[in-house]
């Protein structure tokens, strides 16, 4: 018996992936991508609000410890927490100077936690989870006339801005009830 080969036979049985299916398997990919891509932000979101909650914590213990042994809450030029920082690190300058007074928190002059420290305006602050200063506002001034727009009466107010950034004027009041402070973090 003699077989003739059909080069059309050949054709149809040859090995490989058409190009429907090579587009069924790339959409699958670039939508379970996406979906990774979705969870993985909201898992970052909730770690920098975590983050932020507890380092307001902390620094509301802190500053407890600071009031016991000192009398009185730093109070600040502005509401970033440089002056918190100055107070619990012991740096008098704010500026990274080698602590001269009492340390109540030894982290905050560790240069190797960028993540808790860092520069704003030539001053150090203590970031909240997004990385931006926290927000500090001392019940009394200078002086120590009560100040009007504190929201927690007789000690101090400590925030975040939140997951926005805004408001990003550093003495925007933290009583405002727009959009810019819907999402501070406050505790």
């Amino acid at each position: 018996m003699n077989f003739v080969k059909d080069p059309k036979l050949k054709r149809l049985h040859k090995s490989g992936f058409s190009l429907i299916e090579l587009l069924v398997v790339v959409s699958i990919i670039v939508i379970l991508a996406g979906i990774t891509i979705g969870v993985m932000s909201s898992v970052n979101a909730k770690r920098d609000i975590s983050t932020t909650s507890k380092n307001i914590l902390m620094v509301r213990t802190k500053l407890e410890a600071f009031y016991n042994e000192q009398g009185y809450y730093p109070v600040g030029q502005d509401a970033t927490s440089a002056c918190v920082y100055k107070a619990l690190s012991g740096d008098p300058t704010g500026q990274g100077a080698n602590p001269t007074g009492t340390i109540y928190w030894p982290e905050l002059n560790d240069d190797r936690n960028p993540a808790l420290v860092s520069t704003f305006q030539g001053f150090r602050v203590i970031l909240d989870g997004f990385g931006e200063s926290l927000r500090y506002r001392s019940a009394t001034d200078a002086d120590g006339n009560p100040v009007q727009n504190v929201r927690n009466d007789g000690d101090f107010d400590l925030w975040s801005i939140g997951p926005d950034g805004e408001p990003s004027d550093i003495n925007v009041s933290g009583l405002l009830n727009n959009e810019q402070t819907q999402d501070d973090i406050w505790q």
